[in-house]
């Protein structure tokens, strides 16, 4: 089973250009699910029946997986079969019958103008690390970018001269998306461009990608993941904010600010225009009513 579940994942990558943290987490749900059938003698995936996978998703119940990662585990589940039937593998998939549980979908944690302040203004250290630090939370504020697209970020994605990032606007699509950044995120990404990122490459020739660790090599996402904690905990900031925090805080701030809606869907990479509506909701309204928060100047 797990070399078509390799195979799955392949497809996912090759054919369907889904990201590679999706087909990841595609790959750990899978194998997951494979072992559980090892262990009870199902190595083929034709032995797999109804029965068993209900005995499965109540295994995830029962060592109390939380409800969204028991949907994200049926839907790997639900296209894996659905791929498998495709190819002729079995007639019928046996993960339809399972029924995700109901999810409760909390507000995006949106920041406040002085909470965005105290993350931004706090003082950095003027090494290269501090020099980076500054330019990442900056940049991450003013453009809304997710982990994976900071992470990946590259050197011919950036115009320095023009303040902005050239990014696909979907995965595999040729056209871009131009996202455009403020002046204090601009002096920050100057000042680390060209004072600090080669004392962080050294000897390193892995110059591709804007940000660096301390090794020299690309940032991980871990890594950004330790970074922004550590400037939370610093800054004395709730100690919830993440990165989907900021890039929520991104989003809000722009519309309560009169940003048209398409412009801050095209800027975010949605397709759907109705994921941009949790931004405007009159009961998760932004407390700014001096309109300080916006891509900060």
């Amino acid at each position: 089973m797990n070399q078509q579940i390799n195979e799955f994942v392949e497809h996912l990558h090759s054919v369907k250009k889904t990201s590679e943290n999706t087909c990841l987490s595609y790959k750990r749900d899978l194998e997951r699910m494979a072992a559980f059938m090892h262990e009870r003698g199902i190595d083929e995936v034709s032995g797999v029946t109804e029965d068993k996978l209900t005995d499965y998703a109540n295994s995830l119940k029962n060592e109390n997986f939380a409800p969204a990662s028991i949907t994200r585990h049926y839907t790997s589940m639900k296209a894996f079969f659905r791929y498998m039937v495709e190819n002729g593998n079995i007639t019928d998939s046996p993960a339809e019958i399972l029924k995700s549980p109901h999810v409760k979908k909390n507000p995006p944690r949106v920041l406040s103008a002085v909470e965005i302040e105290g993350l931004l203004s706090q003082k950095f250290s003027s090494d290269a690390k501090g020099k980076r630090d500054k330019a990442i939370l900056e940049l991450l504020y003013a453009t809304g970018l997710k982990a994976s697209e900071l992470v990946n970020l590259k050197l011919s994605n950036v115009d320095i001269g023009l303040g902005c990032i050239r990014l696909p606007r979907n995965a595999g699509d040729s056209k871009e998306r131009l996202i455009p950044y403020g002046k204090k995120a601009k002096t920050a990404m100057h000042d680390y461009l060209l004072n600090a990122r080669r004392e962080l490459i050294g000897s390193s020739n892995d110059e591709e990608f804007v940000f660096v660790n301390c090794n020299g090599t690309s940032l991980s996402r871990q890594g950004l993941w330790k970074l922004i904690k550590t400037y939370v905990r610093k800054a004395g900031v709730d100690s919830d904010i993440t990165i989907f925090t900021l890039r929520h805080s991104f989003a809000a701030h722009l519309v309560e600010n009169g940003a048209d809606i398409s412009s801050v869907q095209e800027l975010m990479g949605y397709a759907d225009s109705n994921t941009i509506s949790q931004y405007i909701s009159k009961d998760e309204q932004v407390n700014d009513p001096y309109g300080w928060a916006r891509i900060r100047n």
